[in-house]
């Protein structure tokens, strides 16, 4: 419990929301004072909002006033309740960091850059379009929040969203590059209504405690003709530009007729980039190309 001990009869200014609030405690308070003097010397019944939060503690001191202890943060006020409002108790309640509800920082100077890299995340996470942070009513609940909020453009929403994604994309190559053992692969490529060509690879590894992870390392636009020559070659580019293709144990496909010239041209690849002892793991990525096969017939 703090040991100081605040005065509470004090002029601060009153929001809206406090004069409401006290008004209608004055009012409980006013019904109350029909109740019997016993009532009144202890068991008064309150009405206020901040009685959830506040707690007398003792009985009344001798110049009229309690000792009132926040039950949250444990500040200890001093105030004569037949004289004060419960105002000061409502801004506490508003401002006390451990208070449920309560708004802290409503004041603190705002940090654009958290403040616009969080909103960033949200258009991410939320799948939201970049025209959100132009959004009227957004903005309006955004200023009533904070009036400092100093609003960008969709275009800013978009470099945001990049910066975040070269960062994630930094840590990510970090991560893969110490994995301490090989990495498996699995790639798919596909068509649009639009006959727009796309290619996945997603990397999956076991890290230093033996738990699996899979990553997707590129989301690409990937324009036809799908050969597999050209599979093999972007498969190589995204490898290199990832620093893994020294790394690769295994790449699995699907059964298109391309994945079987394919899993040639990467096979010669992956022998010009590795080190001695790798035709071993080459060999492999070749029995399981083929074996994938009725594998996904069956599916």
């Amino acid at each position: 419990m703090n040991a100081d001990i605040l005065n509470l009869n004090d002029d601060d200014y009153l929001s809206v929301e406090d004069m409401m609030a006290e008004n209608e405690d004055e009012q409980n308070a006013q019904a109350d004072s029909v109740t019997s003097a016993a009532q009144a010397r202890g068991n008064k019944r309150r009405h206020s909002v901040c009685w959830k939060n506040f707690t007398i503690i003792g009985d009344r001191l001798s110049d009229g006033s309690h000792n009132i202890k926040c039950n949250h943060c444990h500040d200890l006020y001093n105030i004569d309740l037949g004289r004060n409002g419960t105002s000061t108790f409502l801004r506490h309640s508003r401002r006390c960091s451990k208070t449920p509800g309560s708004t802290p920082g409503s004041n603190r100077k705002l940090d654009m850059m958290v403040f616009r890299e969080m909103i960033a995340i949200a258009i991410v996470e939320h799948n939201l379009p970049y025209a959100f942070v132009e959004y009227r009513r957004v903005r309006d609940a955004l200023a009533y929040a904070n009036s400092s909020i100093e609003f960008w453009s969709r275009n800013t929403a978009v470099s945001d969203v990049l910066r975040i994604f070269e960062k994630e994309k930094a840590n990510l190559r970090k991560v893969l590059t110490e994995v301490p053992g090989r990495i498996s692969f699995t790639t798919d490529l596909w068509r649009a209504i639009t006959v727009e060509g796309y290619l996945c690879l997603t990397a999956h590894y076991l890290d230093a405690n033996w738990k699996l992870h899979a990553k997707i390392v590129s989301f690409c636009v990937f324009p036809p003709p799908h050969t597999g020559a050209s599979i093999a070659m972007k498969l190589m580019e995204i490898l290199k530009e990832w620093g893994l293709d020294k790394k690769v144990f295994t790449v699995t496909v699907d059964n298109a007729t391309s994945n079987d010239n394919m899993q040639g041209f990467l096979k010669r690849q992956l022998r010009s980039y590795c080190s001695l002892g790798s035709k071993v793991e080459v060999q492999v990525l070749r029995v399981l190309l083929y074996h994938s096969k009725p594998v996904n017939k069956q599916g």
